[in-house]
């Protein structure tokens, strides 16, 4: 009695994945499949990139200098890792202990695509006599900054 049961059980589970994969086997007849990844990758640019930027901002809020500029990947393929580091020098071209910031790009900058850097830093009286200067540059190499700056894009 015990193996009628069984064998009753079995045929009926088996008859229920015949019927469920015909039905699957239906729909995906019907629906045909999309692709996950549309379009082209372009991978990032290695070696030495070439931005444009625009003369930069610079003003005083407080106790806190801000300089914000505008930098833009002038070159054929996306930009990964994009780091701009700011120095400040003292009037007699030494260079001013903790002050300076740095801004990374956290996101692939596209070929021509246009990005805002923002640099904030403490005051420092040295700073308001002196001048700064910037570096950047990527994940997988340099940058090459086109000059003169232009004045906006």
């Amino acid at each position: 009695m015990n193996r009628l049961n069984r064998a009753l059980i079995a045929i009926t589970v088996c008859g229920g994945l015949l019927g469920a994969t015909q039905v699957y086997a239906r729909q995906s007849a019907q629906q045909p499949l999309k692709p996950i990844l549309t379009g082209k990758f372009t991978p990032p640019i290695r070696g030495q990139a070439e931005l444009r930027y625009t003369t930069p901002k610079i003003e005083r809020k407080g106790k806190q200098i801000v300089t914000t500029l505008q930098v833009k990947n002038m070159a054929n393929a996306p930009i990964a890792g994009l780091r701009c580091d700011e120095t400040w020098y003292d009037k007699n071209s030494a260079l001013i202990p903790g002050a300076g910031d740095q801004w990374r790009s956290k996101q692939l900058i596209g070929p021509g695509e246009i990005v805002t850097v923002t640099l904030t830093d403490d005051v420092v009286p040295a700073m308001l006599t002196g001048r700064n200067n910037y570096l950047f540059a990527h994940a997988n190499g340099t940058v090459k900054l086109l000059q003169p700056p232009v004045k906006k894009f």
